[in-house]
């Protein structure tokens, strides 16, 4: 949605909200990975959101509800689906399960790497949720991103350098290989972008 705004192509960004507004139906029996779905998924209903009412020429369209500002079809999208991921975080240690269920909103560990979840993954959703707190008014997706930093930050780890693997079990680190590469990465480049 985001990029067919940003490239001004409104009648293909018509369709899509005509297809979100009709069709887009989360309430299904999918597991997703939590990453995936916050940073694109979430990440991308926010952006067109914030587009749209920021830029509202990009995306010359009917209002949703007739006198009010913005287009709130975005932000209501973008709650219901992070009301589920929500669900994923719902482990005894705050840190967000590899994945979740749409419509049962359950978190799921990683079937691989021994159910620990990837520490640059569980690290790099508080942007999405944080500002989600931001327009809503709902503190409890700021507060559940930022549990998994408390976390993070609780176990010590010595330098900053963190292994690429946490449980969300226990919030503990699994073993100790750690890289700036794959399943480390985006954690540290989250931590510049959130501060």
């Amino acid at each position: 949605l985001d990029t067919l705004m940003l490239m001004n192509l409104t009648g293909r960004l018509s369709n899509a909200r005509k297809w979100m507004a009709t069709k887009l139906d989360y309430d299904q029996d999918k597991d997703v990975n939590t990453f995936e779905t916050t940073i694109r998924m979430l990440g991308g209903l926010l952006s067109a959101h914030y587009l749209s009412t920021s830029f509202p020429g990009m995306a010359p369209l009917a209002e949703d509800d007739v006198g009010t500002p913005g287009e709130d079809l975005y932000l209501e999208t973008a709650k219901d689906l992070a009301d589920r991921i929500i669900g994923a975080f719902e482990s005894p240690s705050g840190v967000p399960y590899a994945s979740f269920n749409l419509k049962t909103f359950q978190g799921i560990p990683s079937h691989d790497d021994g159910g620990a979840s990837s520490t640059a993954e569980a690290g790099t959703l508080q942007l999405e949720m944080k500002y989600l707190t931001k327009l809503t008014g709902e503190t409890i997706y700021w507060e559940k991103a930022e549990k998994v930093m408390q976390v993070i930050d609780d176990n010590g780890m010595e330098d900053g350098l963190l292994p690429i693997y946490i449980y969300a079990s226990t919030g503990k680190f699994r073993g100790e290989n750690i890289r700036l590469g794959s399943r480390g990465d985006s954690y540290y480049e989250y931590l510049i972008k959130q501060y």
